[in-house]
């Protein structure tokens, strides 16, 4: 009998069963910050807050010395952030701070922040009936695209920048991607989870968070659906087809017979978003425009967060939990000042210019609005360093001109949930929840939880994978066909930490078009489970011919939330060496990625001395670097630290720097200078 799906295809925290009396008197506290709470006990200057033992507050202790200064940071909501510095009096004690909490503070007004820095959001009435303009409006809205219409009788010109966004689904230039050659907008873009994302093969799928009332391009003002981003409320969905004779009747590899009712479409191919009323009960559209506000992270993470097909899939940074607030060790800069973090939101540090959002990673394509804040535009101390001056270890410090501060600051990802790792389209395994409800054939996915990032040099441009190219990039780490590729090399990028994403991709393997990765008809596998004949598809939309293999291939993926808070910064040995574990016969990811000896130790050493054992660890072989002028790092590696002023064998120009040579060269001759 045939399965009919009838769906469009597109906390309680329980502590036991203790009971708890009330008629037990509480201990006096003995001290003054015995007892206190933890948001209590961190304002209080007197105190700290301790996780040894048990969670508790204490009883500070400073150490510090007279004169020494530090630098502090301070504010929660839009003054979150600011920064300040304080000293050292006679007995120890901070002083002095300079850090005002409440420098960039307005008045506040509705629209989902804290404008007036106070820790709460759209307090004092500013949203209540008559504080705000939109609470007057009136009129029948039958659809969100009545409600679009009417914000453009006011906003026409937020109208006009939004539909010439990256958001609005506008193609926009890809600079900073070295192989693209047009305007990019994600459509029709070849990517290793969703593996190609057009009209014609994905449906309204890709459309279900990008803003657009059911346009893929060619977008005006009125295509905009304003509510998806401006009412966390708001819910939606696509209208259904209703004609029985464009339903899709199939039978999947477990010959099984379905129909899918797919996702209603107009003569020009167009979808149609309506409102999902089941999903917002006991609301009006009229409530749902008297109450817009401005994106919050509750907005962003509607869909960045589920990117890839669930919750923390597809980058491992981000997930629902990142807005719960999450535990500062989650994620310390979206963690809430109660709990140890800072209260940022998204929009502190992508700031929005007329509907542009600055911010890329290493697989996305466009870049638009400039470039998201950095972490010194907050942590200014720390632009040179910064580490030793705060009393912690020197050795950071020399790191931060080649080392990004998240190398360090975010030592896993998948914090709060499990991240994709690998996905394989040939083994499909049924998902009840996809297409809606309507369940779809997927491909396995592997998953883990709190992984340990992989590490690329990054000189913030990149190589991603252009429809109807051929295969080009070999990574030198994970030696798999690569379709999104960090460039950057030891010696002009700086090293950031990534996830390494891979998926079993069907590529051409014959004909002129070898080598080229098939636009995969993603609809049809999910529908039917049918990987091949979903190739096969797409071979015929891209115009290829021949035979085809299927290849692991692999995107880098840049990771850049989830900091967690400075006690809890990666070890060192994530990158180098353990002690006793330093030897030249393994080749290590620091190796692959350019520090690999020039030659063999024999013969690299015997520039300057007869070969000697290695040394135990980094540290023991690097005091070369201390002696004399300094041994330049490429008397033995092809990478140059020029910020280090250290004695190198060649000048700038190519020529001999015989000084150097002179001083440090007195056994075997090396050519360093000749290419």
């Amino acid at each position: 009998m045939q399965k009919i799906y009838s769906a469009l295809c597109a906390a309680t925290l329980v502590c036991g069963m203790g009971l708890y009396s009330t008629a037990q008197a509480a201990k006096p506290p003995a001290g003054p910050c015995d007892g206190l709470n933890q948001a209590t006990c961190s304002a209080d200057p007197q105190c700290e807050w301790t996780t040894q033992g048990k969670d508790r507050c204490i009883e500070a202790t400073t150490g510090c010395t007279e004169g020494e200064t530090q630098g502090t940071t301070c504010g929660v909501g839009e003054c979150s952030g600011n920064t300040g510095n304080e000293t050292c009096d006679a007995s120890g004690n901070w002083i002095n701070d300079t850090c005002d909490p409440l420098a960039g503070a307005t008045a506040e007004v509705c629209d989902g922040l804290d404008n007036n820095c106070d820790g709460s959001v759209d307090e004092g009435g500013v949203c209540d009936p008559g504080g705000d303009p939109h609470d007057g409006i009136t009129g029948s809205f039958n659809t969100p695209a009545d409600v679009t219409a009417k914000c453009l009788e006011c906003h026409d010109i937020e109208g006009s920048d939004i539909v010439n966004s990256l958001h609005g689904m506008m193609a926009t230039p890809a600079p900073n991607v070295t192989n693209m050659t047009r305007d990019s907008q994600k459509l029709e873009e070849i990517n290793t989870f969703c593996s190609y994302p057009g009209p014609g093969q994905a449906g309204a799928a890709c459309l279900g968070c990008h803003p657009t009332l059911g346009k893929y391009e060619n977008l005006a003002a009125a295509d905009i659906d304003c509510l998806r981003c401006h009412n966390d409320a708001y819910k939606r969905s696509f209208a259904a087809e209703t004609d029985p004779a464009n339903f899709y009747n199939v039978v999947d590899w477990e010959g099984t017979p379905k129909t899918y009712i797919p996702s209603d479409q107009d003569a020009n191919g167009d979808f149609h978003v309506v409102f999902n009323w089941g999903a917002m009960t006991g609301l009006t559209a009229t409530d749902l425009i008297a109450g817009v506000h401005r994106p919050t992270t509750t907005t962003c993470l509607s869909c960045h967060a589920k990117a890839g097909g669930g919750d923390w899939t597809k980058r491992g940074d981000l997930g629902l939990s990142s807005d719960d607030p999450p535990p500062s060790s989650e994620d310390v800069h979206l963690a809430s000042a109660a709990s140890g973090g800072a209260g940022l939101t998204c929009s502190s540090c992508h700031i929005t210019t007329t509907h542009k959002i600055p911010g890329r990673g290493i697989d996305l394509r466009p870049s638009e609005g400039g470039a998201a804040q950095e972490c010194v535009d907050c942590h200014a101390e720390m632009a040179a360093g910064g580490h030793a001056s705060q009393g912690n270890r020197a050795e950071p410090d020399r790191h931060v001109a080649r080392v990004s501060c998240k190398s360090c600051h975010i030592p896993a990802f998948g914090k709060g949930g499990a991240t994709e790792l690998w996905r394989d389209w040939t083994n499909p395994e049924w998902n009840g929840a996809l297409c809606n409800g309507q369940g779809a054939w997927a491909g396995e996915e592997h998953k883990e939880a709190n992984v340990a990032p992989d590490h690329v040099f990054f000189n913030g441009t990149s190589y991603v994978y252009a429809l109807g190219e051929t295969l080009s990039k070999v990574d030198p780490v994970s030696g798999l066909d690569s379709v999104a590729d960090a460039n950057g090399s030891a010696n002009d990028g700086m090293l950031v930490p990534i996830k390494r994403h891979q998926s079993n991709m069907a590529v051409m393997n014959s004909g002129a078009d070898s080598g080229k990765v098939i636009p995969f008809d993603v609809v049809w596998q999910f529908m039917t489970g049918k990987y091949e004949e979903a190739a096969e598809n797409g071979k015929t939309y891209a115009g290829y011919s021949g035979t085809h293999e299927w290849k692991n291939l692999e995107a880098e993926m840049a990771l850049n939330h989830g900091v967690s808070p400075a006690a809890q910064v990666a070890d060192c040995a994530s990158c180098h060496h353990g002690r006793n574990e330093f030897e030249y016969t393994i080749e290590t990811k620091l190796d692959k990625l350019g520090y690999k000896l020039k030659d063999v130790p024999a013969v690299i050493c015997s520039q300057c001395h007869a070969e000697k054992s290695f040394k135990r660890d980094w540290e023991q072989m690097h005091s070369h670097t201390n002696k004399g002028s300094g041994i330049g790092c490429t008397f033995c590696h092809d990478i140059d630290r020029p910020e280090r002023g250290l004695c190198e064998p060649c000048n700038p120009d190519g020529t001999e720097n015989t000084a150097c040579i002179n001083e440090f060269v007195d056994t075997n001759y090396f050519d360093h200078c000749t290419p």
